[in-house]
């Protein structure tokens, strides 16, 4: 794991944790809890630094050039079945883990709450080039290569952000204290 506040989850499946609960970013930003206990700036914070991954696996990611037909066993074929160009990329999300707490998660969202056409069920057959289909798979490891090109971009940013809320948190009890 990179020093920092970042941590890969799910193995390579690709989702990246961003949180202010990871145990390295409590060490190195102790004070900055401290100063900056507002959830509401923690999870903005967080959800901007989500995006950069966002943005970077959504360059990544090249849609399939036709629709990926899926049949199991002797069923009846549904229209939610076939993988339509472009769902890979739909599905990229930056989501809250848990309202609780400002942890978010950035990667392919799954689940009975996606729409089939944004639904990423797939995105680990696709990270990991386990399909048994003839041809170029153009994604294989697209998501552990999107956080690796982004981590210390990531990092960087949020720790800007982080030190603007706490010198703005500064100011604010400066001006407190001189009236």
């Amino acid at each position: 794991m990179a020093r920092g506040s970042l941590e890969q989850k799910g193995g390579s499946v690709g989702f990246e944790g961003i949180g202010a609960d990871i145990q390295p970013l409590l060490k190195q930003l102790e004070e900055l809890r401290k100063q900056v206990k507002d959830p509401a700036i923690q999870t903005r914070i967080h959800r901007s630094v989500g995006n950069i991954y966002k943005k970077e696996m959504l360059n990544n990611i090249k849609d399939a050039k036709q629709t990926i037909r899926i049949r199991r066993g002797g069923n009846e074929p549904k229209e939610r079945d076939d993988i339509q160009p472009g769902t890979l990329r739909r599905s990229i999300r930056v989501w809250q883990i848990d309202k609780r707490f400002s942890t978010f998660w950035v990667g392919p969202k799954v689940g009975a709450r996606q729409h089939y056409t944004r639904d990423g069920w797939f995105a680990n057959i696709v990270e990991g080039d386990d399909q048994y289909i003839k041809g170029n798979n153009r994604n294989v490891g697209v998501f552990e290569r999107s956080i690796r090109n982004k981590r210390q971009e990531a990092f960087t940013q949020m720790r800007k952000k982080y030190e603007f809320q706490i010198r703005k948190a500064a100011r604010k009890a400066a001006k407190k204290t001189k009236k």
